[in-house]
């Protein structure tokens, strides 16, 4: 089976099959504590939540193979662990690097040039191949050392790359631009495309709708775009109606997407 963890700023939750009914989804979510570290928050989380401590039935042959663990509890806690794959969604800023001008010897220290503050953490990099660019992305290491000793199996992904993927063909059609902004965890990310490749990305840090009018207000006048082209919003929207009127002063369509 598998399950999916996705990590913001501010929750760890939990996804997987129901093992009674099929096609019915669990969900658990945690809500992270101030002042400690993610790692700490994550441990708390397996030890708090029911989903991720499900069990392998006796009945079924243990996993072999998989990574080295330290510990040998490591290595029974995994063994025993219900969940083949464990995919681990990540919210940490993105830096989208074209297919043609990657190299893998130099994504680490591009990565800290431009998000200075996650120098310590380690860069890992997630190729999205139909916007033709690949996205790199910080993982914190502590964070990665309790999965790895939890679970066998973990991979990780951006948390923006499906959302990329899915605006990307939500622009094509019409002759008019399309911005989209995704609300989620206190942050908007921007973004805009042609011709089915990247032309704008980039997330801001906004809990009023004010904040996020003056930066969608901001992306929009850098594009040149015009009050008739459409702005797409997405997510977990605070202050919808309030931003709504505050945006339609200057942008004659806006659009609520999913």
């Amino acid at each position: 089976m598998k399950l999916t963890i996705r990590i913001t700023r501010t929750t760890i939750t939990f996804t997987a099959p129901n093992t009674v009914i099929e096609g019915q989804t669990d969900y658990e979510q945690y809500n992270m504590k101030t002042g400690i570290a993610v790692a700490a928050n994550l441990r708390q989380a397996l030890t708090e939540c029911h989903l991720p401590q499900a069990k392998r039935p006796s009945h079924l042959t243990p996993l072999s193979g998989g990574a080295n663990t330290d510990t040998a509890q490591s290595a029974v806690s995994q063994a025993e662990s219900l969940y083949d794959d464990v995919l681990v969604v990540i919210d940490t800023p993105l830096l989208l690097i074209p297919q043609e001008e990657f190299d893998v010897q130099n994504v680490a220290l591009l990565y800290a040039h431009t998000n200075s503050n996650m120098r310590q953490d380690e860069v890992l990099t997630y190729p999205i191949a139909q916007l033709g660019v690949v996205a790199a992305y910080a993982v914190n290491r502590d964070l990665r050392f309790v999965l790895s000793e939890t679970f066998r199996g973990v991979q990780y992904m951006p948390l923006l790359a499906p959302v990329l993927v899915q605006f990307s063909q939500q622009s094509w059609g019409g002759f008019q631009e399309k911005l989209f902004c995704y609300f989620h965890d206190k942050r908007i990310d921007i973004c805009a495309f042609r011709k089915g490749r990247v032309r704008f990305c980039n997330s801001f840090d906004a809990t009023l709708a004010p904040d996020a009018a003056y930066y969608i207000l901001n992306v929009w006048q850098t594009l040149a775009m015009k009050r008739t082209d459409i702005l797409c919003l997405s997510g977990n929207i605070s202050g919808l109606e309030q931003l709504v009127k505050e945006l339609g002063r200057f942008i004659k369509n806006i659009k609520h997407v999913h």
